[in-house]
């Protein structure tokens, strides 16, 4: 399995929130959209490094 793909299947197994039920259905759902995305390749994963990056690009202006 990918290795971003693995971490999404992680990331969506791993949520727990102290938060209400709502919020909670809420978070898990994008989660599960995101990962499947990924699965299908609708999307490609950057680096946490490459997010970052165009996180400060976006931030300077």
């Amino acid at each position: 399995m990918h290795r971003d793909l693995y971490l999404a299947e992680k990331l969506v197994e791993s949520l727990e929130f102290d938060v209400d039920e709502k919020t909670q259905k809420a978070w898990m759902s994008e989660a599960k959209k995101r990962r499947d995305e990924i699965y299908n390749v609708h999307v490609l994963p950057i680096s946490a490094e490459e997010a970052f990056a165009e996180v400060r690009k976006v931030l300077e202006q």
